[in-house]
């Protein structure tokens, strides 16, 4: 299996691993270990999986939504959500 040239460095090759994906959210910290990503060989450029990402986005979309029906629609989560972006998209 043959993996993809960098897009940073356009030197190394993106191996696919898992690893830790670390994200703050407000006051929170979220932990996920062994997501699936490809870090460049050369430079160390990590990317996560935009699979992994997009299941990351519909999680905390469902997270906001229940809270919103459930009248907590002022709540902490839903002013971090506001603020997130996922790392790794659209880098």
């Amino acid at each position: 299996m043959s993996s993809a040239k960098c897009e940073e460095c356009q030197v190394g090759r993106c191996q696919p691993m898992a690893m830790t994906y670390m994200r703050s959210l407000g006051p929170h910290m979220v932990i996920l270990p062994n997501a699936p990503a490809n870090k460049c060989d050369m430079c160390g450029r990590v990317n996560f999986d935009p699979g992994f990402l997009s299941m990351m986005q519909a999680i905390l979309d469902e997270l906001v939504e229940d809270q919103q029906q459930d009248g907590r629609d002022k709540s902490p989560i839903t002013d971090m959500y506001q603020e997130w972006t996922p790392v790794g998209k659209g880098s």
